[in-house]
């Protein structure tokens, strides 16, 4: 699988997770906020397929990030959260040094 195979299905997840919080828990009101991944520790081609797929330079220190993989226009960040993580998942699956972050708005 090459790395926008692996990007397609961290997507997919990181969808598929923000959905599934939002029907169990529904959207909160109070839990305005942001989620991210943040990826460190990559070089040459894969830098720039990530950087060609919506990571940018981060701006509080080294790597790269995307804000909000999952897509969703929700503004709960625990739904967020838990796209971020399944995305990040995706990507340390891959040997990617990645994590999830977040913050309230």
């Amino acid at each position: 699988m090459n790395l926008f195979d692996v990007i397609e299905n961290a997507r997919v997840k990181a969808s598929e997770a923000t959905n599934k919080y939002l029907a169990e828990n529904g959207e909160q009101p109070f839990n305005c906020g942001f989620a991210w991944v943040v990826v460190k520790g990559v070089r040459g081609i894969k830098a720039d397929v990530l950087k060609s797929v919506g990571f940018t330079k981060r701006y509080d220190g080294p790597g790269l990030s995307l804000w909000n993989p999952s897509g969703s226009f929700t503004q709960d960040m625990s739904a967020k959260m838990a796209g971020a993580r399944e995305f990040a998942d995706a990507l340390s699956e891959v040997g990617i040094d990645a994590y999830a972050q977040c913050r309230l708005d």
